[in-house]
């Protein structure tokens, strides 16, 4: 399937799935020369959920791929982030969005989903993608490779991508079992809260003067605020509620009541600000997935990547910034000259450079969460004592100032290099 451009091997490249992880391979993989195929099983593309944040290691991939400029017609960049008590004690300028020393060469934004995916689809351009819609795959050959649709027909590639989210069917053909997500009991309520009638002089309207991102930590849960699509403020509350409730898959909406009984002794700047005229409230189930222990097949052409691969809970924002390390990477190992005989070789050094940082990234996103929904004590007392002292710059500077084209391409290089039969270890392990 693979031929030759200038001495660079082109491969043909399939994708099962059209999310944000789907459409960020599609760009890294085409800009470096392959043809791509994406497959959805959607008869119209749609991102289920309202904002998002996207820090430094996100936006620095944007701008790689040419789309950061129309992500910006969208985005909000905020001026400022704080960690707050439920109370409404300001403990930190954390998350530190407007930090110089890690936002100065890529921004962090706050967008709505259907504005980012928008802004990815805008980049595909001359690329020469193409996305089929209403294509749902029913068998996967790892070994030819090939996929089959619904409708019978068969395409085969050189590799192929499984991006098909949190209940991946891919996932489950791949380990060749049903592998569904499962919840512990956490939730989310967000409500979409229109700014047109906070006006000076209402609690909530520093919320609206300056565009933020605003975090309170409670016993149970936690909330944040930030600003998405000019006129809006989305407040989220991601809440233990216990193995006890009804499973909801995607928004469903529900009662403001029953998101203000979680917080009914929390900041009264979060009361007038859900009691605003025109707030809608929706609720969900987060799900977890257990981690894979190999994410490609052993044929060496097939491999999943974002949710699919490692959906994680969105306390430390980076769902789509994972699935975008996921996307440079690859677009930096196979930007080089991989033959056709070294695709199996590529996959493995893609593995073995994302999945540790992947599963370092979940570990300490559930450490966020644990950290985030401390009951008043010893152990809260603590927390607010290191936030106050900045103890998580760390974290931030670990994650954001992460450049996964760079670690791939370099991985790549290292590879070829060595030439060592097992790969390579990941630089700094992570």
């Amino acid at each position: 399937m693979a031929d030759t451009c200038n001495s660079h091997p082109v491969f043909s490249v399939l994708i099962v799935g059209c999310g944000l992880s789907g459409l960020a391979s599609a760009l890294a993989l085409a800009q470096a020369g392959h043809r791509v195929t994406v497959f959805e099983r959607s008869v119209k593309l749609q991102e289920i959920g309202a904002g998002i944040q996207l820090a430094p290691n996100a936006t620095r991939l944007l701008q790689r791929w040419g789309v950061l400029e129309e992500v910006l017609k969208y985005a909000d960049r905020p001026e400022a982030g704080t960690f707050r008590s439920y109370r409404g004690d300001v403990l930190s300028q954390s998350p530190p969005v407007s930090h110089p020393n890690l936002v100065s060469e890529a921004p962090y934004l706050v967008i709505h989903r259907a504005d980012l995916l928008r802004a990815l689809l805008s980049g595909i351009g001359n690329l020469g993608i193409e996305i089929k819609l209403g294509s749902e795959v029913k068998e996967i050959d790892f070994n030819k490779p090939s996929l089959r649709l619904a409708t019978g027909e068969v395409y085969e590639a050189d590799l192929i991508l499984g991006a098909d989210g949190e209940r991946s069917r891919c996932r489950g053909r791949l380990l060749g079992r049903e592998d569904p997500p499962y919840s512990p009991g956490d939730v989310v309520y967000r409500i979409s809260v229109p700014t047109r009638d906070i006006t000076e002089g209402h609690l909530a309207w520093d919320l609206k003067r300056r565009s933020s991102v605003n975090f309170w930590m409670g016993s149970g849960g936690h909330v944040v605020t930030y600003p998405i699509q000019h006129d809006m403020l989305n407040v989220v509350l991601i809440y233990a509620e216990g193995a006890s409730g009804k499973v909801m898959y995607g928004p469903q909406r529900a009662d403001i009541e029953d998101f203000r009984s979680k917080i009914s002794d929390w900041d009264p700047v979060l009361h007038e600000l859900i009691n605003v005229e025109g707030s809608v409230c929706t609720k969900w189930t987060l799900f977890q997935i257990h981690e894979p222990v190999q994410w490609r097949h052993e044929s060496g052409r097939f491999v999943l990547i974002g949710d699919a691969a490692h959906a994680i809970l969105p306390c430390l924002a980076q769902g789509a910034a994972q699935a975008f390390e996921d996307a440079g990477v690859l677009g930096g190992i196979f930007s080089q000259s991989v033959g056709r005989d070294q695709i199996s070789d590529a996959l493995r050094v893609f593995e073995q450079v994302r999945k540790p940082r992947a599963s370092e990234v979940r570990r300490r996103t559930l450490n966020q969460k644990a950290m985030f929904a401390l009951a008043n004590g010893p152990e809260q007392e603590e927390r607010d004592a290191k936030l106050r002292a900045g103890a998580d710059y760390g974290l931030f500077e670990w994650l954001w100032g992460y450049d996964a084209a760079i670690s791939g391409r370099e991985a790549w290089e290292r590879f070829l290099t060595k030439g060592h039969e097992n790969g390579i270890e990941p630089r700094n392990g992570i």
